[in-house]
C-alpha cells in the first residue's frame, strides 16, 4: 500500500511539472480581473455532438463586458480544440441577440470571447464552435442579465460541496491519454460465464508409430515446426533381422536365387528358339518368362533382407497420415525403434475445438448456442456462427467428471493456441436492459472494482462498482452509476494519482 501511494505521488509531481499555468491574455480588460476559478464564478460543462465545453464566466450585467474562458476538447480523443472560431451569443425573447466570438488563445483548447449584454433581463445562452467544416452548438439554457454588478455577485453561485472531489484540470487532461465516455443503459445479451478449453479438432492431428522394428534411416530427420503434406515420406526404417535368420541364411537365399535366375534365363532363351521353330506352343514360352520374373523378384526381397542388417537397405517408409506441421517428436538418426513405438506428432493448430463448459446449473440457457466470446487478457474475441465458425455440439449430456456441459465449436483461427485454457461467455439468445461501461475504465483498488466518474470538465469523483460479466470491450456493471455519466476510461491512472496527491495537480490555473 505505501509503494503503490508512492508512486501515485510520483506520477501526479511528474505530471504537474509539464503544467504551464494558463496564460493571461492581453484581450481581457481590467475589470475582468476576477474570473471563473475565483469566487463568484459560474462553471458549465456541456456536451454537443462534437466537443466537450467546460466554461468560466462571471455573472452577466447589462453593459459590462464579461470574459468566457472556454475550454474546448473534442470527443473523440479528448484532444485540445486548436483550430476554428467560438461564438457566444444571448437570445433574447424579441429575437435580438448579443454576440461576441473569438479564436484560439495562446493557450490550445481555451478561447476567450468577450460579450457585453445590452440589457437586463432573461435571455438564452449558448456558444457555438465553428470548425472541421461544421457548426458545434452549445446550449447553455436560461440565464439571468442583472441590472447591476452587485446584484449579480449577490446572485452568484456559491462553490458546490461535492464529496471525495478530484481536481484534475483540463490541462492535465490535455497532455496525457486521456478519455471520458458515457455509461449507457439499454439491451445487452444474456451470456453464461465459461472455462473454454481449445483442442485441435481429431482429424487435425495424428500419432506416427513405427510399423517395424529397425533403425532409423533419413536423409533429413524431421525437427518441431515443419511442415508436411499428407503421404510425404517423412523418414524410413531399416527393419532389423529376426530371430531365426543369420547373415549364412540370407547369403544362401541370395546366391540361390541368382542360380534360379541363371537357369530361368537359359530356359526362356530356349523357348524362345522352339517357338520360332514352331516346334512348341506360345504358351510354354510365356510360362518361361513368368519364372524369369519371379527369380528377379526373389533375388531383390533377398538382398533387402540381407542390406537390411545392420540398419542398411532402403527400409519401411514413415508417411504423414495428415497435412500439417511435426508438434513433437523423437526421432534420430541410426535410432533403434520398436514397432508400435511413437515416433511423431503432427497437427493442424489453426484447426482448432473450442470446448466450453457449461455449469451444470446453467445447462438448461445453453439450448441455443449462436457463438461464443473469448475473453483474453487484452480483448475480446467474439464468434458468430456461419462466420468461419460452426456448432460441432450444442451440449448433449452432462460430464460426469466435471459437472459441466460441454459446448463445442469447430474454428479455423491462429489467435488462441490448442492447448490454452481460456474465459469466455456463452450468449443464451435473450437479453435484458442492463448498464455498460468501456472495461478499460475499472481499476482494483483492494479487491474492489472501481470507476472514475467526470461529473463536471475538471471535476471528479471515485465511485465503487461490481462488474457482473463482460461483452466485447464493455462491461455491465451494477453500482453508484448513472446512464449517461462519464467514466475516464483512459488515464484513469492518473486521476486516481490526484486522488492520491491532489497538491500536486493544484486547485485551479490562472487565465
Amino acid at each position: 500500500m505505501i509503494r503503490s501511494r508512492l508512486l501515485a505521488a510520483m506520477a501526479a509531481s511528474s505530471l504537474a511539472l509539464l503544467l504551464p499555468a494558463c496564460s493571461g491574455g492581453s484581450d481581457a480588460p481590467s475589470e475582468e480581473a476576477a474570473h471563473g476559478h475565483q469566487a463568484g464564478g459560474i462553471k458549465v460543462t456541456n456536451y454537443a455532438q462534437k466537443s466537450e465545453l467546460f466554461v468560466e464566466y462571471r455573472p452577466l450585467v447589462v453593459g459590462k463586458r464579461r470574459r468566457f474562458d472556454a475550454h474546448l476538447s473534442w470527443l473523440g480523443d479528448y484532444r485540445p480544440v486548436t483550430e476554428g472560431n467560438v461564438r457566444v451569443e444571448l437570445v433574447w425573447p424579441d429575437g435580438k441577440i448579443d454576440r461576441a466570438s473569438a479564436k484560439v488563445s495562446d493557450t490550445p483548447g481555451i478561447f476567450r470571447p468577450l460579450l457585453t449584454a445590452s440589457k437586463s433581463g432573461k435571455a438564452r445562452l449558448r456558444l457555438i464552435l465553428d470548425a472541421q467544416g461544421g457548426a458545434d452548438i452549445h446550449d447553455l439554457g436560461e440565464v439571468t442579465v442583472w441590472a447591476t454588478s452587485e446584484e449579480g455577485a449577490k446572485a452568484a453561485p456559491a462553490e458546490a460541496e461535492v464529496d471525495g472531489a478530484i481536481e484534475f484540470t483540463k490541462e492535465v487532461q490535455w497532455r496525457i491519454p486521456f478519455l471520458a465516455e458515457p455509461a449507457i443503459s439499454g439491451n445487452v445479451a444474456l451470456a453464461i460465464p465459461v472455462t473454454v478449453d481449445v483442442r485441435m479438432q481429431p482429424q487435425a492431428e495424428a500419432l506416427i508409430s513405427a510399423p517395424v522394428d529397425g533403425i532409423v534411416r533419413s536423409s533429413r530427420i524431421p525437427v518441431p515446426g515443419m511442415s508436411v503434406q499428407r503421404g510425404q515420406v517423412i523418414a524410413s526404417i531399416s527393419s532389423t533381422l529376426g530371430g531365426s535368420e543369420d547373415v549364412a541364411t540370407l547369403d544362401l537365399a541370395i546366391s540361390e536365387a541368382r542360380i534360379a535366375r541363371e537357369a530361368a534365363t537359359r530356359e526362356v532363351q530356349r523357348m524362345e528358339a522352339l517357338v520360332r521353330a514352331e516346334a512348341v506352343p506360345q504358351r510354354r514360352l510365356d510360362e518361361a518368362r513368368t519364372q524369369l520374373r519371379m527369380a528377379d523378384a526373389q533375388i531383390r526381397a533377398a538382398q533387402a533382407r540381407r542390406g537390411a542388417l545392420a540398419g542398411g537397405g532402403a527400409g519401411v517408409p514413415i508417411v504423414a497420415p495428415i497435412s500439417g506441421e511435426i508438434l513433437e517428436t523423437s526421432l534420430m538418426q541410426g535410432q533403434g525403434v520398436k514397432g508400435g513405438q511413437q515416433l511423431l506428432r503432427i497437427g493442424n493448430p489453426s484447426a482448432l475445438w473450442l470446448i466450453a463448459h457449461v455449469p451444470e446449473a446453467n445447462a438448461a440457457q445453453a439450448t441455443r448456442p449462436q457463438g461464443i466470446e473469448l475473453v483474453l487478457p487484452n480483448e475480446v474475441i467474439t464468434l458468430t456462427l456461419g462466420k468461419g465458425v460452426s456448432l460441432v455440439q450444442g451440449g448433449a449430456a452432462i460430464d460426469p467428471a466435471t459437472r459441466t456441459l460441454p459446448v463445442i465449436f469447430a474454428w479455423n483461427s491462429r489467435q488462441v493456441r490448442p492447448g490454452q485454457r481460456l474465459q469466455g461467455q456463452l450468449p443464451t439468445g435473450d437479453s435484458e436492459k442492463a448498464l455498460t461501461i468501456p472495461a478499460s475504465a475499472i481499476l482494483n483498488e483492494g479487491g474492489q472494482d472501481v470507476v472514475y466518474v467526470q461529473i463536471a470538465g475538471e471535476t471528479f469523483q471515485r465511485r465503487p462498482v461490481t462488474i457482473l460479466r463482460r461483452i466485447g470491450d464493455r462491461v455491465v456493471i451494477e453500482g453508484q452509476l448513472k446512464d449517461a455519466e462519464r467514466v475516464v476510461s483512459r488515464g484513469v491512472a492518473a486521476v486516481r494519482a490526484a486522488a492520491a496527491t491532489p497538491g500536486a495537480f493544484g486547485h485551479g490555473h490562472a487565465h
